[in-house]
C-alpha cells in the first residue's frame, strides 16, 4: 500500500505497569509512583503492535520533538529535512538478543540538508530501563526513562521547549544504517496524509493512549503499530505554558 519511504541517518558515535488505557486493563500505580508507573521526573512508553516484535526484520522507534517548531517528525524525511527530529528511543536487536536506547538526531552545522548524525546516548539502569514483554505477550514493550535523557547532551538539537511532539515507527533496518519504513501514527502509514501529534506539555502529568490513524495495514503484523501509550511524571508540575 503506498510507496516506501527511506530514512538515513549518519552514525556518530522496570517493571510495566499500566495506569488508563481507552479499553485496556487498568492498574493501579504502586505507592510513590506517578503516571504509567513513573517516578517524579519520568516518562514511561509503552509499544504495542499487532503480532509479537520481530527484532531480526524491524527497529521499533519513538520519535520526539522537543524544540520549539511544534512538527510532528514523519516519513516525508528527504522532503521535509528530517523537520521534527530531536530525540528517539528505539528498541531493537542486540547481539542476538534485544536492547533499547536513547537517540539524539545531530545536524551538521556546515551542510544542514545532509542526513542527521546518530548520537546514541549513554545511560545507567537507575535513569533507563527497557521491559520486552510488558504484557506478556511478547506485543508490547516499555520504555522508563528520566526526562532529562532527552535534553542532553548539549548544545540539544534546537531550543527545548516544554511542549513536545511525537511520531511512532516501525523501520526495516539494514548494516548500512538505512531504514525502510513498514508504519508509522498515521493514516498513510509510510506515506501521507501524515500524523499531526498533540501537543504533550511535559510541565504536567499525564498519561494517554494514542492509535494510528486511517486503515493502512502493513503487509507484517509485527509491524503494525496497535497503540502507543505516553505517561509524564514532572518532578514539579505546573501549567502548561
Amino acid at each position: 500500500m503506498g510507496h516506501k519511504t527511506g530514512l538515513v541517518f549518519a552514525s556518530v558515535a522496570g517493571a510495566a505497569l499500566v495506569i488508563c488505557a481507552c479499553g485496556r486493563q487498568v492498574t493501579p500505580n504502586p505507592p510513590g509512583l506517578g503516571a504509567g508507573g513513573a517516578p517524579a521526573g519520568f516518562l514511561s512508553i509503552f509499544f504495542s503492535t499487532m503480532q509479537p516484535f520481530n527484532f531480526s526484520q524491524y527497529q521499533y522507534y519513538v520519535v520526539f520533538n522537543t524544540s520549539d517548531s511544534g512538527l510532528t517528525p514523519s516519513t516525508d524525511t528527504i522532503q521535509t529535512n528530517w523537520a521534527g527530529y530531536s530525540y528517539a528511543l528505539i528498541a531493537l536487536s542486540s547481539f542476538g538478543g534485544t536492547s533499547a536506547e536513547p537517540v539524539q538526531f545531530r545536524r551538521s552545522p556546515s551542510n544542514p540538508h545532509i542526513p542527521p548524525g546518530w548520537l546514541t546516548l549513554g545511560t545507567t539502569p537507575q535513569i533507563f530501563s527497557y521491559n520486552l514483554n510488558a504484557n506478556g505477550t511478547g506485543t508490547e514493550f516499555q520504555i522508563l526513562t528520566a526526562k532529562r535523557v532527552l535534553s542532553s547532551p548539549m548544545p540539544s538539537p534546537s531550543p527545548t521547549s516544554n511542549v513536545w511532539t511525537f511520531n511512532a515507527f516501525v523501520a526495516q533496518a539494514s548494516s548500512l544504517g538505512q531504514w525502510t519504513f513498514q508504519d508509522s501514527m498515521g493514516a498513510g502509514g509510510i506515506t501521507d496524509p501524515q500524523f499531526v501529534s498533540p501537543k504533550l506539555c511535559m510541565t504536567e502529568a499525564f498519561d494517554n493512549t494514542y492509535y494510528p490513524q486511517g486503515n493502512f495495514v502493513p503487509p507484517d503484523p509485527a509491524s503494525q503499530i496497535v497503540s502507543i501509550e505516553l505517561a509524564n511524571n514532572p518532578v514539579s508540575p505546573s501549567p502548561c505554558p
